[in-house]
């Protein structure tokens, strides 16, 4: 069994400390510190500027996100300022579109821009610690998995995808079903004592967490 890594290390810390998607949880961690590296020493770089171009800087959430670091609010100006100023840009060379294309559009007007890079960086560090997480995979990792409540669907995808072996695979998947079983008999119990006729029996705790956990499920971890 090869030695430990220090994703391996870090996915055993946020096991320890955050229910939810392992796997989500250590992209977010690797997004903010790349976007925190980047605000600091990088706002310069003329790659990272070539490529901001290109996606026209960041997702709506990791925009909003430069203003959270303590001092690099001059960092996120300068930025800012650049993408504001190519945005003009392209305004001022567009011009309307003729009917024909339009109606090949099917509605959709939006420029077209590449994807923000961190978003993309946080894509890389997820399918890194999925391929670590299934290179070390034992009943160990297979029972702290379970116990934080498995992998979003995201993830579970693609950790099924990189399995090496089916073995793997359908371990993943027997986790998988006891917790999103158990999540929709709690949605199941949920709706029917909303029921005039059911109305008597009282609502769990866990029957009003389920509508959040199945969310995340299908939605992905995001947090701050």
């Amino acid at each position: 069994m090869p030695q430990p890594t220090a994703t391996l290390e870090d996915l055993t810390r946020i096991m320890a400390q955050s229910p939810g998607c392992p796997i989500c949880h250590y992209g977010r961690q690797a997004g903010h510190a790349f976007l925190e590296g980047l605000l600091y020493e990088s706002v310069n770089d003329f790659g990272l500027r070539q490529q901001l171009v290109q996606s026209l800087g960041f997702c709506a959430f990791h925009s909003q996100e430069t203003l959270s670091f303590p001092g690099a609010r001059l960092g996120a100006a300068i930025l800012e300022r650049a993408m504001l100023k190519e945005a003009l840009r392209r305004v001022q060379r567009q011009a309307p579109a003729r009917r024909s294309r339009l109606r090949r559009a099917h509605g959709d007007l939006s420029p077209t821009l590449d994807d923000c890079p961190v978003c993309q960086h946080e894509r890389g560090a997820e399918r890194r610690a999925i391929e670590e997480l299934l290179g070390h995979w034992d009943d160990d990792w297979a029972g702290a998995l379970e116990n934080v409540g498995g992998l979003c669907y995201n993830h579970l995808h693609q950790a099924i995808r990189l399995s090496p072996d089916k073995k793997r695979a359908s371990q993943l998947k027997a986790i998988h079903q006891r917790l999103w079983q158990a999540l929709i008999d709690h949605l199941d119990a949920f709706i029917r004592k909303h029921d005039y006729r059911f109305r008597h029996e009282p609502i769990s705790d866990e029957e009003t967490e389920a509508i959040r956990e199945a969310i995340l499920i299908l939605t992905g971890e995001r947090t701050s």
